[in-house]
């Protein structure tokens, strides 16, 4: 086997060590988590081994809110009774007012005050989860995506709570 060859091979052996490896670091974040998959998919789109798992959760909860806003503002421009778009306009208002929350979600874990931390998460999934009551008394059916959104949230909040609290036994 020529020199040339043998990086070639030693390079391709450690590539796939390394995908092991973080396959391995996904894994072990995510398996006390109750929605391993959802926290797998997240930890994986964002760079969670260089900025750390509770951040990289909370950059995807801010990301799944900014979705949520979109489907909702979608479905709000829809041609909806009066009142499914009242309630829809509490739901976009709601989730601005989460917005901010999730900053100060991530400076509570900076600061490791977890408590607040996990309080804040739970604050701002209040919000969505109030909407989907509020729609459901209504029988919204026009934007079944609505609800879609609110369950990923719903269950990147909960992936969010537990890696907090993993981080806080840390401390």
């Amino acid at each position: 086997m020529t020199y040339l060859m043998m990086i070639k091979v030693l390079l391709l052996s450690l590539l796939v060590i390394s995908n092991g490896a973080e396959d391995d670091w996904l894994e072990s974040e995510c398996r006390f988590t109750y929605y391993r998959g959802t926290c797998i998919r997240c930890l994986e789109c964002h760079d969670a081994a260089s900025v750390g798992s509770a951040q990289a959760v909370i950059h995807c909860l801010e990301s799944q809110l900014h979705i949520l806003n979109f489907v909702t503002s979608i479905s709000w421009r829809k041609n909806v009774s009066a009142t499914v778009q009242k309630v829809l306009g509490e739901c976009i208002a709601g989730i601005k007012i989460a917005k901010p929350q999730l900053d100060e979600v991530k400076q509570s874990v900076i600061i490791r005050n977890i408590n607040k931390a996990i309080v804040l998460v739970n604050t701002t999934l209040s919000y969505p989860l109030t909407c989907r009551e509020n729609l459901q008394k209504l029988n919204f059916q026009e934007s079944p995506e609505v609800y879609d959104e609110i369950s990923v949230y719903d269950q990147l909040s909960s992936v969010a709570r537990t890696i907090i609290k993993r981080l806080g036994a840390f401390i």
